[in-house]
């Protein structure tokens, strides 16, 4: 189930606690569910993948559960049809109580922001941030703890941002909960889309600042993928977002 959950946070958030941890990496060619006929380079298991794995689930799982509870009418059948599938995660075992408990705080804290209508940006951003920062940092201790809290908390932020410009449309048609909606009404003017470039940048910049710090002297591979992804990808991605194109659905 970690494999249907999987996303690209948390693909992220493997390869900096393998850096920061100095996990060895190895690649070799396996089968996977995806690919069941072709050998693809896969990474083999390390602490770092597996802690992620378990991390991925248990999001998902407290997720779906989050979303039958707030959801009405058809929405929560839906909601309910999607959780169904939560019964057969496996349960949190007692080594990531305290991490459970963490996300759950968090989910909450978003979901009491959203009943209340929040339209402060930095206030639900931040909410997002201390959820993917406590993710990200979960088990370690000292610089390794606040270094990944760091990277992981500017994550968030971004990300919730990047969410937020990217749904505008499709949830002011919904009728879905949006803060840039309750924030500045039915359009997002020229003006306004620059202040919000100008912000998602800032997190950007504050998460590479934590990059930067990284000790990559024992997974240089590694550390070519993370920088490409927050050197290139991210700003790509967040100028896509602006402009208001599309992704493009590369094979």
């Amino acid at each position: 189930f970690s494999k249907i959950a999987l996303n690209y946070d948390f693909v992220f958030l493997a390869l900096t606690r393998m850096a920061v941890g100095g996990d060895e990496v190895t690649v070799k060619k396996r089968h996977c569910g995806v690919h069941p006929f072709k050998r693809r380079l896969m990474l083999e298991p390390n602490d770092s993948l597996k802690y992620s794995s378990r991390a991925t689930v248990l999001l998902t799982r407290l997720k779906l559960k989050d979303n039958v509870k707030d959801s009405k009418g058809f929405a929560k059948l839906k909601a309910k049809i999607a959780g169904s599938v939560s019964i057969f995660f496996k349960k949190t075992d007692k080594n990531h109580k305290e991490l459970e408990a963490k996300i759950i705080s968090s989910i909450d804290a978003l979901s009491r922001l959203e009943e209340n209508g929040s339209d402060s940006i930095d206030e639900t951003a931040s909410t997002s941030g201390e959820l993917l920062g406590n993710i990200a940092s979960y088990g370690l201790e000292g610089m390794e703890q606040r270094l990944l809290y760091d990277i992981g908390f500017h994550l968030g932020k971004l990300i919730y941002v990047m969410d937020a410009v990217d749904d505008y449309k499709s949830d002011l048609k919904s009728g879905s909960f949006n803060v840039l909606k309750n924030a500045f009404g039915d359009e997002l003017t020229e003006n306004t889309k620059s202040m919000l470039k100008c912000a998602m940048t800032l997190e950007l910049e504050k998460m590479s600042r934590g990059v930067e710090l990284i000790d990559f002297s024992k997974c240089r591979d590694v550390e070519r993928i993370i920088k490409n992804i927050v050197y290139i990808g991210l700003p790509n991605e967040i100028e896509r977002i602006i402009l208001g194109k599309k992704k493009e659905n590369k094979k």
